[in-house]
């Protein structure tokens, strides 16, 4: 029983440095702001970034690495100036973007999370509503609710 302990422990730590490894390739990931713990092959990655494509690339990258059976992603997104005229710069950034028809999505922000409501033509139209609404510099989610309805 202990040596399969022991095994466990190798194995663990072996991953560890694999799944560290993949973290450190990321070159967008500032050094040291994300620290991975396996246990039974299971990645545990915390820390905090500044954005959330940072926080998509470290749960990437140890997935990548040989062995991981799965990823527990809690890295936390820092908030990164005030939420001032957050939903009115929001609203702004979908009326510009011609792939998006804004005249049927609503933004409202709660808390430091971008909602997005209403419906719009098309998948693609829903993805650049949702990639549009990171324009608000508060902002460290979005959920994006928009339903799909084409004409």
């Amino acid at each position: 029983m202990q040596t399969a302990a022991v095994a466990q422990t190798g194995t663990s730590a072996l991953l560890t440095g694999a799944v560290e490894a993949e973290l450190r390739r990321i070159s967008e990931l500032p050094e040291g702001s994300v620290t991975a713990q396996v246990h039974d092959r299971c990645v545990i990655l915390q820390g905090e970034v500044d954005w959330i494509y940072q926080r998509d690339a470290a749960e990437l990258a140890a997935r990548r690495a040989t062995g991981v059976e799965s990823v527990q992603n809690l890295i936390a997104t820092a908030a990164r100036t005030p939420l001032r005229n957050a939903e009115e710069r929001l609203r702004n950034a979908c009326f510009r973007d011609p792939q998006i028809d804004a005249d049927h999505v609503i933004v409202t922000i709660t808390g430091r999370i971008a909602v997005l409501t209403g419906h719009v033509k098309s998948l693609a139209e829903k993805r650049q509503a949702g990639l549009a609404a990171w324009i608000s510099p508060g902002v460290t989610a979005i959920e994006n609710r928009l339903e799909v309805r084409p004409s």
